[in-house]
């Protein structure tokens, strides 16, 4: 059988950023040719993909693309499409609302900023893409081409957290999950979708947080700890495997287990 024809291939959506990062680290060993995007890192992220190409068979290929532009999602979804058998879609891009740009502006600006990249350029690419994706496994009928995509969420949607800040990231972040449960049922039985909704993570916000924010992390999961980038990489990867073939419509929380301790 001819490697090159069987070896899946993944799409990664802002994987310049903590958890894209940790996604492609998650795959970067795999037999997978990947798909990777960023914009304001894409010179960063081409550097990292050519140094990995020198030891790995599979390929990977960069795309620059600015995610604030709907028309910008929709041509990468399209320049996405013209790989033969895609068959994996993880779109982990989203406005930084921690950033010292972000916290400058007021609040409708931020909303409007994290609502296009979030929310709007995701939606884009999900239904582009994963329309495209069923209609081809459709008329393939072939079961061994299981596409998947995932999405990205938050675990404060489904329980609220005070601040401006949570009100504009539980807006986004909950139509985004809403949006992937509707998304599975109108691809299925072709393709799954799923949105991982991960907790207190220590990316780039998390290694400079304050002593509040780090006890308020530690106190909020049963874990008692913050989570890494790599172990929701770890979820997001198995759901875009075969090895998640009946998980289907779901937004997967990972935060170690909310806990309802939390001292005030």
């Amino acid at each position: 059988m001819d490697d090159e024809r069987t070896r899946r291939r993944v799409a990664i959506v802002g994987a310049s950023g903590g958890i894209g990062s940790a996604l492609v680290s998650a795959f970067i060993d795999d037999d997978v040719d990947l798909f990777l995007t960023a914009n304001s890192r894409y010179d960063e992220l081409v550097e990292r993909s050519k140094e990995a190409s020198r030891s790995r068979k599979a390929s990977i290929q960069t795309f620059r693309a600015d995610l604030s532009n709907v028309r910008e999602a929709a041509r990468l979804a399209e320049a996405l499409l013209k790989t033969p058998r895609l068959d994996s879609l993880a779109v982990a891009s989203g406005i930084d609302l921690m950033s010292r740009e972000s916290k400058s502006l007021d609040f409708d600006e931020r909303l409007a900023k994290a609502w296009q990249v979030d929310v709007a350029s995701t939606i884009t690419l999900a239904r582009i893409v994963g329309k495209a994706l069923a209609e081809r496994r459709r008329v393939a009928a072939d079961a061994s081409f299981s596409p998947s995509v995932v999405l990205f969420g938050w675990d404060g949607v489904s329980r609220g957290q005070e601040g401006e800040t949570a009100q504009i990231y539980a807006a986004c972040k909950g139509a985004v999950v809403a949006f992937a449960k509707s998304l599975a049922q109108d691809l299925a039985p072709y393709v799954r979708v799923n949105a991982v909704s991960p907790g207190w993570i220590k990316t780039t916000w998390g290694a400079v947080a304050s002593d509040a924010a780090n006890r308020r992390a530690v106190d909020e999961s049963l874990a008692k700890r913050w989570g890494s980038a790599k172990e929701v990489a770890d979820v997001v990867r198995f759901l875009l495997s075969d090895e998640s073939s009946f998980i289907n419509g779901q937004d997967v929380q990972v935060n170690g287990g909310f806990s309802y301790l939390r001292r005030n």
